[in-house]
């Protein structure tokens, strides 16, 4: 087991509800007859997961900072590209071959300049801008980790301020460069915060961050669950139900802390230990393939109803793209044993 049990079921959770809240997207206006303050439970799902991404971002930062593995800057860039990089441009080709147009087929050097245009904006697949912005990150990681050891303070504050003025830049609106505001959700400024706050916990810091979360367990759950009904009414009132808005910066850290604060209950469970520990080790499998899956049920009308077909919906996707990445883990132990055997 990892010694960061406690990760594990954060990311994990993290990781459905990025699954939960793409497999809402359609149902989010449509008329219910259950409400909650109003809000139709599809719409509410989409909302109250909307911590997940700046939480991938706050352990994505949080697993560089606990590192003590020592490497040269070109071998970090190196590792960071084939562990990302690789499978980024793998998984782009497979959604963009999948909506290919007929003609681009027929024009293979146009096809190659869409694709990278594509690939470079992460606009293969609706969800994968996270990519080119966490690259983005990793570049500047060697930077952000020369201030945090100088200035940690200053650069916390900065980067905060730094995302505070995108995402307010793009919530109020402010003024903006026309070519620059759909775009300036998919570069790194509005996430950078997160990233660094992910950077700033150190395993010392991260023990009494537990020993906090642990100590103030109910409290921390019932003020998330609070903040997500209010985050959610928010959202409707002001028709605004985009990711990119200042209630994050604190929805998202509370939801982690109450995620880090639940393992401590959840983790009594042995069967739920090994199923956190297995989908936290796949959980950017499951991010690259949810997609795919809920394309395909989608094509049946029978999963475009209710909400209760969006829970099944979400259950049938988690569970194919755990799937997707099992089985090359069998296969690999299958390899391995018969290796050894021979």
């Amino acid at each position: 087991m990892s010694r960061h049990e406690d990760l594990d079921w954060v990311r994990t959770v993290s990781a459905a509800a990025v699954v939960l809240l793409h497999s809402s997207s359609i149902y989010v206006y449509r008329d219910s007859q259950l409400t909650l303050l109003g809000v139709s439970p599809s719409l509410l799902v989409n909302q109250i997961t909307r911590f997940a991404v700046p939480v991938f971002f706050m352990l994505s930062g949080l697993g560089l900072g606990l590192s003590k593995r020592p490497m040269k800057l070109p071998d970090f860039w190196l590792y960071r590209l084939r562990r990302l990089a690789v499978p980024y441009v793998l998984w782009s080709l497979f959604y963009f071959l999948l909506d290919v147009k007929g003609e681009l087929i027929l024009l293979p050097q146009l096809a190659a300049l869409v694709f990278g245009g594509l690939l470079l904006k992460g606009g293969a697949a609706s969800h994968l801008w996270f990519l080119p912005v966490l690259l983005e990150l990793y570049l500047l990681y060697p930077g952000l980790k020369w201030l945090m050891r100088r200035a940690p303070g200053w650069t916390l504050a900065v980067s905060f301020l730094m995302t505070l003025f995108c995402i307010l830049a793009l919530y109020l609106p402010l003024p903006l460069p026309g070519w620059l505001r759909p775009r300036l959700w998919r570069l790194f400024p509005p996430w950078i915060f997160y990233f660094v706050l992910g950077m700033a916990i150190t395993e010392e810091k991260l023990a009494r961050i537990r020993a906090f979360a642990q100590k103030c367990a109910p409290i921390l759950c019932s003020a998330a669950a609070i903040l997500a009904l209010v985050y959610s009414w928010d959202s409707v009132r002001c028709g605004n139900l985009e990711s990119v808005k200042p209630q994050l910066l604190l929805y998202s850290p509370l939801c982690f802390l109450a995620l880090l604060s639940s393992w401590k209950l959840c983790g009594r469970s042995a069967a739920l230990a090994a199923f956190s520990a297995f989908a936290s080790r796949h959980a950017m499998t499951v991010y690259f393939s949810h997609i795919f899956f809920i394309k395909l049920l989608r094509r049946w009308s029978f999963f475009n109803r209710s909400f209760l077909t969006l829970l099944l919906t979400f259950l049938l996707v988690y569970g194919l793209s755990l799937l997707t990445a099992w089985i090359p883990e069998l296969w690999s132990r299958y390899r391995k044993s018969k290796s050894r055997t021979a």
